[in-house]
């Protein structure tokens, strides 16, 4: 189960998305962490309360021609990558 550390917010600006900390209205551009639309994606599912990774892998390949496989593994490797930033729980 999955959950996106409080305060941390997906922004987007222009085409690209970022992932930013926001306290009181206010955004800390220290750490800053640009995302691709599939990474996107699956942060904004987390987000919604999507928490597992089988459901953010199907979500995927609904939006996108992948195969289950390939993205519950992508999907995993980008968990692990958040978890170990300290960006989901």
């Amino acid at each position: 189960m999955y959950k996106i550390k409080e305060g941390l917010q997906l922004r987007k600006i222009g085409c690209h998305y970022m992932i930013v900390e926001a306290c009181n209205g206010q955004v800390n551009m220290s750490n800053v962490y640009s995302l691709n639309d599939t990474a996107a994606l699956i942060w904004q599912h987390i987000g919604n309360g999507c928490a597992d990774s089988g459901e953010l892998a199907a979500a995927v390949c609904e939006a996108y021609a992948v195969d289950m496989a390939d993205a519950l593994r992508d999907v995993e490797r980008q968990l692990a990558e958040w978890k170990a930033f300290g960006l989901i729980e």
